[in-house]
């Protein structure tokens, strides 16, 4: 009797520690939304280009679908603005003073994105890596300059200011915490991330820090 008892016991213990184990995320689809908070920047670029921007506070979409507890993949959508400050610099042989502006900078990036939760629990800190392509509307104002300058963002122009958009490269790493409800399809995630655009004209990858609060539901 006491054999069968402890049996049991046994049992139940397993069979509790198994459900303890299960998380609520395998399997199922996510949707999230977020305010996105992204630091002032000041960037100085080749020949003596610059520009200072504004903080930024953005929003971000999220979808994703859990192949288990741990791991998950799909796709993110940001947009924000951050007005700036841009300076640029006359080239060599150009004797013209440097060109100072003021514009405000779009931003839409749209990446694919995988992340591992560390935990199969309902707190877990997770890491996501994402990569994709961010559209840029610079608002450089337009018309004529008198000869070559170097722009921030562009690179060296000749006689005529450069095309106010532009589409680059962009790629981005995230650590964070998130929390599932159990009773409910809801979560909760706050993260840290580093975006990277790649911009040409020998400017290179640009980090730029950001904040995010995101609120979903699974499905």
């Amino acid at each position: 009797m006491r054999k069968s008892l402890a049996a049991v016991f046994a049992v139940s213990v397993l069979a509790s520690a198994d459900a303890g184990a299960q998380g609520a995320r395998a399997g199922k689809a996510e949707l999230s939304l977020s305010p996105v908070l992204t630091a002032g920047k000041n960037s100085n670029f080749a020949n003596g280009a610059s520009a200072k921007s504004d903080a930024a506070v953005g929003l971000g979409i999220q979808w994703a679908y859990n192949f288990d507890d741990h791991w998950s993949a799909g796709v993110e959508g940001a947009f924000s603005g951050a007005d700036y400050a841009g300076n640029a610099a006359p080239a060599a042989g150009n004797n013209n003073p440097a060109i100072a502006f003021s514009a405000r900078a779009e931003t839409t990036t749209l990446r694919m994105a995988m992340t591992y939760n560390i935990s199969t629990a309902e707190f877990t800190p997770f890491v996501t890596v994402g990569a994709g392509l961010t559209r840029i509307d610079t608002d450089v104002p337009t018309g004529a300059i008198p000869g070559c300058f170097w722009y921030p963002y562009w690179g060296q122009v000749c006689n005529d200011a450069p095309a106010r958009v532009l589409t680059e490269f962009s790629y981005s790493a995230a650590v964070g915490v998130r929390y599932d409800l159990r009773s409910q399809p809801v979560f909760f995630r706050a993260a840290y991330n580093r975006e990277w655009i790649k911009f040409g004209g020998g400017t290179g990858a640009l980090p730029y820090d950001q904040l995010r609060v995101d609120l979903g539901v699974r499905f």
